[in-house]
């Protein structure tokens, strides 16, 4: 019976212990978070350099978009701040932190310091759908000899601009990834084309403004992809992971 017992108690306690590991947060050593009212308006967002991790001048809409992995039309219940007032973030990370664990520390601040709470639901969402035109595309396959790996700009990936889109060694996969984030729409690939492609994107947008949903640009980008590329984009319907946001607060002064 004392045996049962002693089994029974060190089989509760390993599960105790299993759910506190589970539910442990990794968090930066020490963070700063301040408004930042220069004005600006460029960015920078998860810069890692070192033991240490910067935003700069960014809104909680792109943290949340670096923290989770989504594009802005994937968050839904978000106050007008929630976009519109930018934050400077300096933050130290512990000894050997491994890269994966940097998202990780990243929410954990949002939640901390914004009390950022949020569940996740599929909803089916306008979207548009990547597929070759009917004269067939005009893809070139990728030259993975053209990515230079000690070179920012010669490296495999894309350079955007608001009127240009240049991949080296991109697949479908990537290049709606890119597309969604240029337009602000989601967009799925329906191409059934297989492997690693080099592309040159460009148009013309004559408000010189970025893309978003309903730019002038849009049209034009439309066009391009069907007269450079022989692909085009078809209006569809699909299930898309959102994030509802369930509470958010300006964060404490530090």
């Amino acid at each position: 019976m004392r045996k049962r017992i002693g089994t029974t108690f060190l089989l509760v306690m390993a599960a105790a212990l299993t759910t506190l590991a589970q539910n442990a947060r990794l968090e930066f050593e020490v963070a700063s978070v301040k408004r930042n009212n220069s004005g600006s308006g460029s960015a920078i967002s998860g810069m890692i350099k070192g033991d240490r991790f910067s935003s700069t001048n960014v809104t909680l809409t792109q943290m949340v978009r670096t923290a989770y992995n989504v594009q802005e039309f994937q968050i839904s219940g978000q106050p007008g701040w929630f976009g519109a007032e930018r934050y400077d973030i300096e933050a130290k990370m512990p000894p050997d932190t491994k890269s994966e664990d940097v998202i990780q520390m990243f929410q954990s601040l949002l939640a901390n310091r914004f009390q950022l709470a949020l569940h996740k639901e599929t909803r089916s969402v306008s979207a548009l759908a990547l597929v070759v035109a009917r004269s067939g595309h005009k893809l070139t396959a990728a030259d993975r000899s053209k990515c230079d790996p000690t070179n920012p700009n010669a490296g495999c990936g894309f350079r955007a601009s608001p009127t240009e889109i240049i991949g080296t060694s991109v697949s479908m996969e990537q290049l709606v990834a890119r597309l969604s984030r240029s337009l602000g729409l989601m967009v799925v690939d329906k191409t059934e084309l297989k492997g690693e492609f080099d592309l040159a994107l460009r148009w013309t947008n004559d408000d010189a403004t970025p893309l978003g949903p309903g730019a002038s640009a849009g049209p034009a980008l439309y066009a391009a992809l069907q007269e450079q590329l022989g692909l085009r984009l078809e209006s569809t319907k699909t299930p898309v992971e959102t994030l509802i946001i369930d509470r958010v607060e300006r964060p404490s002064e530090n």
